[in-house]
């Protein structure tokens, strides 16, 4: 099997796959290059950057609208918990400290001030704009030069599917599409086994990985979104650092990791990171009605405990698979 690899959306990705076509690599390296100048908000000259430096919007590709509309679906279904447009306060949360002495209006502004420019509602797709030269286009207009898109929580999984895509269209078989923590999956792997990950079981700072479980992933994608080892404490509690886009706060919630498996990646994601805020309760309460989702969750309990839990139709996959 062929193996590439490279950047993309802020992350390594990996690509492992039956393929002989010459010149492959070159064609994922300039899709990767073409998603990042329209979805990343690492390039500054990427659409979504300039949308956000723009004072009521910019003309968009196909690339762009797609994100933002499986954005605006999920936003939808995962009650606000799903939000790109948080950008403003992640922004001002990651900004450098304001100095004593400065004057600025910076000095001034606190996340409730920047709360008002969060509303994926302020911001709007019309796919029937006329560009400059009257030819017809896509713009995305936005109620506030404030207002703005951040698409980390989704770019990852978007990058991978196009990648399937790409390897569709040209009959390959057998893949492997790894990008940052996301994983889409097709066929068998150099063994001709399926395609599989390993579940953690979580253990106490310092001590050794632990695997749960090995999961088939089949012709889909999971997404890893958090981290049970680099939470923070407060009084006994373990709580993920996921910001709360109805708060502008951190969460404060005990779900430190969600693995989400889906059958697109962007789903999976956007999904996984959507739970991180929602927390275990609430996101359980979501799977139960939506099968096609399928997760396992690792919260924290009393005493510097650990609590997981599995759905049912993933632990009957896991068990098919012995």
């Amino acid at each position: 099997m062929a193996e590439y690899s490279g950047y993309t959306q802020g992350t390594t990705y990996h690509i492992v796959c039956d393929s002989t076509h010459v010149g492959l690599d070159n064609e994922i390296e300039k899709l990767t290059r073409d998603l990042d100048h329209s979805i990343s908000c690492w390039d500054s000259l990427s659409l979504v950057s300039k949308f956000n430096r723009s004072a009521s919007g910019i003309f968009v590709d196909q690339y762009f609208v797609e994100v933002f509309m499986l954005s605006k679906r999920i936003h939808n279904e995962t009650e606000g918990a799903f939000n790109p447009a948080i950008y403003p306060i992640k922004q001002f949360i990651n900004a450098p400290p304001v100095a004593k002495n400065d004057s600025t209006t910076k000095k001034t502004m606190t996340v409730d001030s920047l709360l008002r420019f969060t509303r994926f509602s302020d911001i709007t797709l019309n796919t029937n704009a006329s560009d400059s030269l009257g030819k017809g286009s896509k713009f995305v207009a936005k109620r506030h030069p404030k207002n703005g898109l951040d698409f980390q929580g989704i770019a990852q999984g978007y990058t991978a599917d196009m990648v399937s895509k790409l390897l569709d269209s040209k009959n390959i078989a057998n893949y492997m599409i790894q990008v940052g923590g996301t994983t889409r999956t097709k066929g068998t792997d150099w063994h001709k086994k399926n395609w599989e990950t390993s579940l953690d079981k979580p253990t106490p700072a310092g001590e050794l990985r632990v695997i749960e479980s090995i999961v088939p992933i089949g012709e889909n994608a999971v997404s890893i979104t958090g981290d049970y080892r680099e939470s923070y404490e407060k009084d006994g509690k373990r709580f993920n650092t996921s910001i709360d886009p109805t708060t502008g706060k951190m969460t404060e919630n005990t779900l430190l990791n969600a693995y989400v498996f889906a059958p697109a990646a962007a789903e999976a994601e956007a999904y996984a990171t959507a739970f991180m805020v929602m927390g275990a309760g609430k996101s359980t309460q979501f799977l139960s009605k939506r099968k096609e989702l399928k997760a396992y969750l690792i919260s924290s309990g009393f005493d510097k405990d650990f609590l997981t839990w599995m759905s049912p139709e993933l632990q009957k996959q896991i068990e098919q698979s012995k």
